[in-house]
């Protein structure tokens, strides 16, 4: 995807620009706004992966909560089998599920399974790309994500 230079540069979202506070730059290029959203994006991405949601069993009329607050988060993969391939497929489509419903800057979004190094890894990869957009600005971003197969933490990084 071509990148045409902004007339103004992206602005990161309101949490961002309330935790930076007074030290918030006015005048800061486009390129260095794009580079502080993209690691907000990351960041954002690894904090929904390693939040888990709360577990309770909710009346039928409250089917609204189920897109709510309360079920932010990725529920733990402690007790799941991610062995085979058609596992790992249905937790794919699960993740890139919950991007979508969480992170809305997103348009085009994919998840991919990424192959295993050695049959001795159990380490679980994913690559996670999509279009990225902002006020005046979109870009294509892509995050190699890790699942620690011990502990159930991920990490993202961007590409």
């Amino acid at each position: 995807m071509a990148r045409h230079q902004p007339t103004t540069p992206p602005q990161l979202a309101l949490f961002d620009r309330l935790l930076q506070g007074d030290n918030i730059e006015t005048d800061r290029s486009a390129d260095s706004a794009l580079r502080e959203l993209r690691d907000s994006v990351r960041r954002d991405l690894e904090i929904l992966f390693n939040t888990r949601p709360m577990h309770r069993p909710y009346a039928p009329w409250l089917s609204e909560l189920q897109h709510s607050i309360v079920t932010f988060g990725l529920p733990s993969l402690q007790g799941q089998h991610l062995g085979s391939f058609a596992q790992k497929e249905q937790f794919r489509i699960y993740l890139e599920n919950l991007i979508l419903r969480t992170e809305t800057r997103f348009r085009e979004l994919t998840v991919e399974l990424i192959e295993q190094e050695g049959p001795l890894e159990r380490t679980l990869r994913l690559q996670i790309q999509a279009v990225l957009e902002t006020d005046s600005i979109s870009e294509v971003v892509v995050f190699d994500t890790t699942v620690d197969p011990i502990t159930g933490g991920f990490v993202v990084q961007e590409r």
